[in-house]
């Protein structure tokens, strides 16, 4: 039998019928070819992604390596270890070795085949390479890219891990391994006719560098290239010409999985900033100058206070990078879930005016259980002609990972910074963000151990030519040069007092854009009235209370925003035994149930178009501080540094209303200070205590002047960041700011020490939890699932008996009824967690009430506060 005929003797996809235990097969081949053919028509519909893998080189020979070396992927499947996993399959295929079965099955095939890539090619190996022309040492080059396409199941190999000895075949199987070997060399000379020699290439000719994105592209053909419908990649098990089968799958089979997948968008033309804004609307503030910044790739931090504009300018311009071919889609990271959620639904009505039939995903650890997310895949079902739509939006939303491949993904920070880190198929979602215009909101609203993180991903833009936009009202100088040096510079940015400003970034290049030429668009001055409270703890006292009702039962709507979530709960309850009013309490220790809940409401009433018939008291944390729009007309705060007391503002008086109650006329923010030198319980959450006590300090030389934004965005945070300490600073402050100052080393060697091991051999499973442990730092909330147990077993708050829920639903319903509480709890009240790491803690329902008695502790869980922790003393009341 020739080696070219040999080639038809190897399964590569099987499936046993049910019905009569018989096995149908795909040939090895078919199935690469395949792979291939969505690669081809993919690249060819694509010419954004041809640009960023080609960088200059020629197209038509690039995609002839980018082809040969996909249709390798599986090359370790050209091995009896691989073939004997379904040896009927084999053996239906080779009758004359249907009398036995080859021993030790356990085989990866991405391994496998980057080993047999090097071992086939080498001329002292003893196995005869006389099939191939290529028959040197494989050269440097060659294996980066053999690297790339086997690690299509979830971890890119390193060519230097596989001359390990248990790769090697065992003696016994040396004469099938022979065949293996001449297949595989068979196989590699017919991939160079069909996709090198029309490129005018050989094997004797070097590729060229090989692109970061191209294990995501292997990755994703595969998936779509193994989508086996009635219609789509059937089974073959006969011998047909190889490049007759190829162009097959490229006419009908690769187009049609293409479509369903969602992943070929058509970008809208550029038709201006215009084109965003409603019927009427002309362009304001930063707006103005999205026509003026450079159309190339680039890193472009967005300088501008709250209400100015950001989203739509940064929109605007990732819109015109879009139209000029620089990208395919676009990627919106923001802090949190909740921002995450209001940022679709923002989004939703902008999609359709950048792309035709977009893709719209929410990504993060709770997208699936978003309704708003569900009724926008459901609205679509409602028009025959978005058919197709929907079924795009339901594969790609199926997975986190996916999320990245359509026109627009709405996600939290940590989905884009798992790109970068030692997570199982890390590389799909590094290929969707580098075929992507970044979008990061609230920069500043990240710790040092996620910054280095995001200047990781950043970098990683750089590398693949494409964009990425930082969004903040304001950045500390050594932040943002750290954050521009990621794009190429290896110069100091010089530093622009300007505000509001736009930073562009590429290599040596950079350029500054404010509004100097047009004063008219300037931001209007705006006066913010500062009242001081010095009380203990940080906290309102019976008169603040007081008043906090009068105003609301003028008709104010009220916010006080707390550091901790137990000052919250305790502020709520003082208020809700001294009114009637409507009181609202909202943090992050509910339920998901719960917490989405809290979350509408909140828009519902204090949005831009919320209810205000009458008053009301928001008591929150620093969940509304993030891009939530919300407007309050009288807005309290306990102390806190003064980038995040400027984002608190920004909730003040955020829209223009003709009318405002009695005495919230004009805007007043209560900052409430602590009478003596500490912060307290505060000093957990903000570190930085010489950033806690600057900002104090510019609030007391305030005096009765008002604070004038945005000139104050610009002048306070470079103040209360720069690096020098101060004479006049006290020493408890420097004490603290050597604590801060460990703190920050320890967080960005955490940050170096995992993104180390982002090439460890076993990566993280790509699931919530431990997610959450690589892109947060610190101490990770402990997951607590309270429950009742009941004689039919375990009932969640919800009132589901978990024991008997279908498997399939159950992780969605732990998701549903966890309680996130400090991972201090565990310690404090020993609590115990599964293999899994989350806490099941039995309780009791009384008075509406969950509550679980613990040695000395009384847990107890309410959906109007949350879970609370006290002691029990010794009279049987809880402290």
């Amino acid at each position: 039998m020739s080696a070219a005929m040999a080639l038809y003797r190897y399964w590569g996809k099987a499936v046993r019928d049910n019905d009569n235990g018989s096995v149908n097969c795909h040939l090895l081949p078919y199935h690469c070819l395949d792979v291939a053919s969505v690669a081809a028509y993919w690249w060819d519909h694509a010419p954004a992604l041809r640009k960023q893998f080609c960088r200059g080189y020629s197209e038509q020979k690039y995609r002839g390596w980018l082809l040969f070396f996909v249709a390798l992927h599986d090359l370790g499947k050209w091995d009896i270890r691989f073939q004997a996993k379904c040896w009927s399959a084999w053996t239906a295929l080779n009758p004359e070795q249907a009398g036995g079965k080859a021993a030790g099955t356990k085989w990866d095939h991405g391994l496998g085949g980057l080993y047999w890539f090097k071992k086939d090619f080498d001329s002292d190996d003893d196995y005869d390479g006389s099939l191939i022309s290529f028959n040197l040492h494989p050269k440097q080059q060659w294996l980066f890219w053999m690297e790339a396409v086997a690690g299509h199941h979830g971890y890119i190999y390193r060519h230097t891990d596989t001359d390990i000895a248990e790769l090697a075949l065992p003696f016994s199987q040396k004469s099938p391994g022979e065949k293996d070997k001449q297949a595989r060399l068979a196989w590699v000379d017919a991939l160079a006719a069909l996709f090198l020699h029309p490129a005018d290439l050989s094997l004797n000719d070097d590729p060229p560098d090989c692109s970061p994105l191209l294990a995501g592209f292997c990755s994703v053909s595969d998936w779509l290239g193994s989508w086996s419908t009635e219609d789509t990649f059937c089974y073959q098990s006969e011998p047909a010409p190889l490049d007759e089968y190829f162009s097959r799958r490229y006419t009908v089979d690769a187009p049609a999985v293409l479509q369903r997948s969602g992943l070929l968008g058509i970008v809208n033309p550029w038709r201006g900033l215009a084109g965003l804004l409603d019927k009427g609307q002309q362009p304001r503030q930063l707006q103005t100058l999205v026509d003026d910044l450079p159309q190339q790739p680039g890193l472009t931090i967005i300088e501008a206070p709250t209400g100015s504009g950001k989203t739509e300018t940064a929109l605007a311009y990732a819109w015109r990078l879009l139209a000029s071919g620089n990208a395919d889609s676009i990627i919106f990271a923001l802090p949190t879930q909740a921002t995450a959620n209001a940022m679709l639904n923002r989004l939703e009505k902008l999609a359709v005016r950048l792309f035709k039939h977009p893709n719209l995903i929410l990504a993060h650890g709770h997208s699936r259980l978003s309704s708003d997310f569900a009724a926008i895949k459901s609205r679509a079902k409602n028009v025959q002609d978005e058919e197709a739509w929907v079924q795009c939006c339901e594969w790609l939303s199926r997975s986190n990972k996916r999320a990245f491949l359509g026109q627009i993904g709405v996600c939290t920070i940590d989905q884009v910074l798992i790109s970068v880190l030692p997570v199982k198929h890390r590389f799909i979602r590094g290929f969707g963000i580098g075929r992507s215009i970044l979008l990061v909101d609230e920069v500043h609203a990240y710790d040092t151990y996620m910054h280095n993180l995001l200047a990781e991903v950043l970098r990683q833009q750089y590398l693949v030519g494409q964009s990425a936009l930082l969004l903040s009202a304001t950045l500390p100088v050594g932040l943002k040069q750290r954050l521009l040096a990621t794009y190429g510079n290896k110069n100091t940015v010089p530093p622009s007092v300007e505000y509001p400003l736009v930073t562009w970034q590429q290599q040596e290049q950079w350029r500054c854009f404010d509004l100097n030429a047009t004063p008219q668009h300037l931001p209007t001055p705006f006066n913010l009235n500062i009242d001081r409270r010095y009380l203990p703890d940080m906290q309102p006292d019976d008169e603040l209370l007081q008043e906090m009702i009068a105003a609301a039962q003028s008709g104010a709507q009220v916010c006080f925003i707390c550091n901790l979530v137990d000052v919250a709960q305790q502020v709520y309850q003082q208020l809700c035994a001294s009114t009637e009013l409507e009181i609202i309490l909202f943090h992050s220790r509910f339920t998901l149930i719960d917490r989405e809940k809290k979350e509408r409401r909140t828009l519902d009433y204090f949005g831009a178009s919320g209810d205000r018939s009458c008053g009301r008291i928001l008591v929150a944390t620093q969940v509304v501080e993030q891009s939530l729009d919300v407007d309050f007309d009288w807005l309290m705060t306990q102390h806190c540094p003064a980038d995040l007391l400027f984002q608190r503002a920004g909730r003040l008086h955020r829209h223009f209303r003709p009318s405002r109650p009695q005495g919230c006329q004009q805007p007043v923010l209560t900052v409430i200070l602590p009478p003596t030198d500490d912060y307290g319980n505060s000093n957990y959450i903000y570190t930085n205590t010489r950033a806690m006590w600057r900002t104090q300090q510019l609030l007391e030389r305030l005096d009765q002047s008002p604070l004038v934004f945005p000139q104050a965005y610009r002048d306070w945070i470079d103040d209360v960041y720069q690096d020098d300490s101060e004479d006049e600073e006290p020493t408890w402050v420097a004490e603290g700011m050597e604590r801060f100052a460990n703190q920050e080393l320890a967080k960005r060697y955490n940050a170096r020490l995992v993104l180390n091991q982002a090439a460890q051999v076993i990566p993280f499973a790509d699931d919530d939890s431990h997610i959450r442990a690589v892109t947060r730092d610190g101490e990770m909330s402990l997951p607590l699932i309270p429950y009742v147990a009941t004689t039919s077993g375990r009932q969640l708050l919800n009132g589901q008996i978990f024991d008997s829920l279908p498997e399939f639903s159950m992780p969605e319903e732990l998701a549903l009824n966890r309680v996130n509480v400090p991972g201090s709890w565990q310690r404090k009240f020993r609590l115990e967690p599964d293999q899994d790491g989350v806490v099941w803690l039995a309780g009791t329902i009384q008075q509406n009430q969950w509550i679980a008695e613990i040695t000395d502790c009384r847990l107890v869980y309410s959906e109007e506060v949350g879970m609370t922790a006290g002691n029990i003393n010794p009279q049987g009341g809880v402290s």
